[in-house]
């Protein structure tokens, strides 16, 4: 979420990618840095022990979500 809000206050549409288990964690953290209602993509919870044809539907899953934030006006 950090190096999400960081490019986008220096010009490059980012889209962040989060698990539902630290929605809340990325929402604090866009709070504290000052842009309460950055985008981010969200997927199910885990991804870490995926095989690769899981992780691939997940990816999948986040498309619109990703193409919405990198298509949005850019955060200011």
């Amino acid at each position: 979420m950090h190096d999400g809000i960081e490019l986008e206050l220096n010009g490059t549409p980012t889209a962040v990618r989060i698990t539902e288990e630290f929605e809340i964690p990325a929402r604090t953290i866009a709070r504290m840095r000052g842009m309460p209602g950055y985008p981010y993509a969200r997927v199910r919870h885990p991804i870490g022990s995926l095989n690769e044809d899981n992780l691939l539907e997940r990816a999948k899953s986040a498309l619109p979500q990703v193409l919405s934030i990198l298509t949005r006006e850019p955060a200011k």
